[in-house]
């Protein structure tokens, strides 16, 4: 399975010079903790990325109303993206790596064609396991033994000889 089989398609968008608090009634308005944040005459390609903790911590920081700021104030720039051939466990790995939750998914070009968080990712994961469990019941039913007994666990050989007594 790939990344593009299971991103969110319907990405809503922010641009740069847009007031921050109109950000946050769009993001209010979507049920989103996000936004992909392009330019005016490219919206495909993304700049950066505005989610609702960029607000609070942006707001604090800069100690301005809501009102007074742009997106481009408060966004994180050069966000993460994946490319939507990626395996899902190689995006898994790449928004590790960058220790964020979420990322625009971008096609063979560079165009804007999702976003993909780690609430996509978990069910999708699931289903790959269960199918994996699955596998394995059958596998067990066809060699004639209970699927519980397919994989039985051992019991761990003690790693030391156990206390040493001092006398």
């Amino acid at each position: 399975m790939r990344l593009e089989d299971v991103c969110t398609r319907d990405v809503c968008i922010a641009y740069r010079d847009q007031a921050l608090a109109a950000a946050a009634q769009a993001m209010l308005d979507s049920h989103v903790g996000a936004l992909i944040v392009v330019e005016h005459d490219d919206a495909r390609r993304p700049v950066g990325i505005l989610t609702d903790r960029d607000i609070v911590r942006g707001q604090l920081a800069h100690a301005a109303d809501l009102f007074c700021l742009t997106v481009g104030d408060v966004m994180t720039p050069q966000p993460l993206s994946l490319a939507s051939e990626l395996s899902l466990v190689a995006a898994i790995d790449k928004l590790k790596e960058r220790d964020v939750r979420r990322a625009p998914v971008l096609d063979r070009s560079g165009a804007l064609i999702g976003m993909v968080t780690l609430d996509d990712l978990l069910p999708a994961v699931a289903r790959q396991l269960s199918e994996l469990a699955d596998l394995m019941g059958l596998q067990a039913r066809r060699d004639g033994r209970e699927p519980s007994q397919a994989n039985p666990v051992q019991p761990h050989a003690q790693s030391h000889p156990g206390p040493i007594g001092i006398t």
